[in-house]
């Protein structure tokens, strides 16, 4: 019996192109937080986009890994509460630098839903091929202590699993090759452009603003088609895209949709078992007021390249003033803003020249691109904290390209105002970048009011600086029958596995 999905290539020769996918158990229930290893194909793209794909193919979530010199890249994922049942999938791309988009492998996994189930008569799991052995890997378990002999200077990731809770499974499936390309180092994301009438854009000059890092970027649009490229982040932040004629575009990531899925995964008796025990985990750790895998990661924030504006002010100093249009009437002349049947017009004095820009500047408001003079005017000062102009053109060509050519006025808010102008706020949207690193938790059953209960004790990946690997196992509120399986992979490409069991006993 094997505890853990391993998805890998047999032909011997393209060893350095297999896909591999290690999990941390066969199966989950939803609210659990998979744990896996991705074995790369050799030389690894340095960024991997992992794509969460639903059983109908509807993509439901996506992340990135970085990868490292020996081609693994370890991640997690929590699978939604409200998951149903089913089979769900995986799926691992590259870019190359030629900007083609590469798959390196779809996975499929079963997740089964945490409500009461009736076991069904016969079916295994998918991928039901035997996981190969090695013979030079040798696991030995003395008390506490697990050593791992024989992974030389491997990648590996190591999974000890509660083999009583999870029940057996085949995890071995095989994917594609994939051949030798020249990656790119970049987080990227395919994406479609429209205007709002729904025509699809073609430009050769599409600005892209990163409110996070206060800068522009470009790419270029085909036939409503864009490959948006975003250096390394982690986490989640928001872009956006402008025409440079002031056309009002909506810009969408373009999902992947795969083919469904037929069938469910087959509730066994020991499915069945397992779902009933983490239902009662569940009501064990509401009362702990948490879950049984806490995820500790926290994205690092990104710093705003930084900007030295030609003048600016503290707004707090003048928030007397009943709207921004007096403000800048009585204190910040340099926008000259003029009034016709409560319609406003600004334009920002263009110092060296000594004339003020023929059109509108571009505002940039806690991030946000806007040129609607009506919304700002009417913005309460009081809400506003600072307020910088840029008007010189050589900043205005290095800090706002294409876009600021008629100054920029940055404005700064205690807090950011609930409504946006709806033709600015549809060319804001969201994206992912790289999923900010976890360490598996270990709670100290014996120092901790909180039970350790998960059915996995151990999950643990790296890259070997000898032959041997040593770990402690956690203490555990749980017993019975435990299964080790390690998989290494070396820097030539060899894949190996092995596994062995043990008994926990209660303390």
């Amino acid at each position: 019996m094997r505890l853990l999905i391993i998805i890998l290539l047999s032909f011997s020769s393209l060893l350095t192109a297999q896909t591999a996918l290690h999990f941390d158990r066969p199966f989950h229930v939803a609210g659990e937080v998979a744990w896996f290893s991705a074995f790369l194909p050799q030389p690894a793209p340095p960024k991997v986009k992992v794509s969460i794909y639903g059983p109908d193919g509807t993509m439901l979530d996506y992340f990135f890994l970085g990868s490292g010199p020996d081609g693994q890249a370890a991640g997690y994922y929590r699978w939604p509460f409200t998951l149903p049942t089913g089979y769900y999938r995986l799926g691992l791309e590259g870019m190359t630098t030629e900007k083609e988009v590469i798959d390196l492998g779809v996975f499929t996994h079963a997740v089964f839903s945490d409500q009461r189930v009736t076991e069904t008569e016969g079916g295994t799991l998918l991928g039901a091929d035997p996981l190969p052995g090695a013979t030079d890997l040798k696991v030995a378990v003395s008390g506490q202590q697990v050593s791992i002999t024989g992974l030389r200077e491997d990648a590996y990731s190591i999974s000890i699993v509660n083999e009583d809770v999870t029940g057996p499974a085949n995890p071995y499936v095989e994917v594609p090759a994939v051949a030798d390309y020249r990656w790119a180092d970049t987080l990227f994301y395919p994406a479609t452009v429209s205007t709002a009438a729904g025509e699809p854009l073609s430009t050769n000059l599409l600005p892209v603003w990163d409110p996070a890092t206060f800068s522009f970027g470009f790419a270029k649009a085909s036939n409503g088609d864009f490959l948006l490229e975003l250096g390394a982040f982690e986490g989640t932040k928001t872009v956006q895209v402008r025409a440079t004629d002031g056309t009002d575009l909506q810009p969408r990531l373009a999902e992947r949709q795969l083919s469904p899925l037929t069938g469910e995964p087959p509730v066994t008796a020991e499915v069945a078992a397992y779902i009933d025990l983490a239902r009662r985990r569940r009501k064990i750790y509401q009362l702990f007021a948490t879950v049984e895998t806490e995820i500790a990661a926290q994205a690092r924030p990104q710093e705003r390249q930084s900007l030295a504006p030609n003048r600016d002010f503290q707004v707090q100093d003048y928030k007397k003033f009943p709207d921004m249009y007096n403000f800048f009437k009585e204190v910040a002349g340099e926008l000259r803003v003029r009034t016709k049947k409560d319609n406003y017009t600004g334009r920002l004095y263009n110092a060296p020249n000594q004339r003020f820009f023929l059109e509108t500047p571009l505002y940039i408001i806690d991030g946000k691109l806007t040129r609607d003079d009506n919304y700002v005017m009417k913005m309460n000062p009081a809400g506003v904290e600072y307020l910088a102009f840029y008007y010189v053109g050589s900043e205005l060509r290095r800090y706002f390209p294409a876009l600021g050519n008629h100054g920029v006025v940055q404005i700064e808010t205690l807090r950011p105002p609930t409504k946006f102008p709806a033709a600015d706020a549809d060319d804001i949207f969201p994206v992912r970048g790289i999923q900010p690193a976890a360490t598996f938790p270990v709670r100290d059953a014996a120092a901790s009011e909180v039970p350790a209960l998960s059915p996995v004790l151990v999950w643990k990946t790296g890259v070997a600086t000898g032959s041997d690997v040593t770990l402690r196992l956690p203490d555990t509120d749980d017993y019975g029958n435990y299964r080790i399986v390690v998989v290494a992979r070396s820097k030539e490409g060899r894949l190996r596995s092995f596994s062995q069991n043990f008994v926990q006993r209660v303390k």
